[in-house]
């Protein structure tokens, strides 16, 4: 399975969620290609010029439940993505210090700090893949990446109709290419 697409969808997603932390991700793996390449660690280096992802770790799972838990080893002001895909049905992901219960449909991609909020995932039955992308609190501080401010809800002010126009005009745009 081809992983540029996907790494690039929720790189692309933390972009819009969190700008600073998705720059200062950035910047952590420009520093860690200097230093690999400082280094002589050229395996290291030609790796990280392809690792598509601002994220600096992966998980792949699949067909397994989670239980209750919390990342430690995440920062707290991260978000961790995680995308489900397969063929199954009620999935529910619990955001449990939230009180909140998610359906985890196939699709549907979800985002939060892996530290402070306690998650865990019930599968009744079907196939499925997680794809759980995070961030390491330690490597970030190995390339001394000054932290980012926690992200923060602004509400945006937009005329609805304004809004409307600008969709189908964007519409009618991709519809003739």
């Amino acid at each position: 399975m081809d992983m540029q697409r996907p790494t690039l969808l929720v790189s692309a997603a933390l972009r819009v969620m969190h700008p600073q932390l998705y720059w200062a991700s950035v910047r952590t793996h420009v520093e860690l290609g200097h230093w690999s390449a400082d280094q002589g660690l050229l395996d290291m280096h030609h790796l990280l010029k392809h690792w598509a992802s601002v994220y600096t770790g992966a998980s792949i799972m699949c067909n397994r439940q989670s239980p209750d838990h919390q990342d430690p080893k995440c920062p707290p002001e991260a978000f961790d993505i995680l995308t489900c895909i397969g063929n199954y049905h009620h999935v529910v992901m619990q955001l449990n210090n939230l009180g909140i219960d998610l359906d985890y449909n196939p699709g549907v991609m979800v985002s939060y700090s892996g530290r402070l909020v306690r998650h865990s995932i019930r599968v009744d039955e079907g196939d499925r893949i997680v794809w759980a992308w995070f961030l390491w609190d330690s490597v970030h501080n190995y390339a001394c990446t000054p932290r980012p401010d926690y992200a923060r809800y602004n509400p945006v002010n937009l005329n609805a109709s304004q809004l409307a126009t600008y969709n189908q005009a964007d519409f009618a745009v991709y519809g003739t290419l």
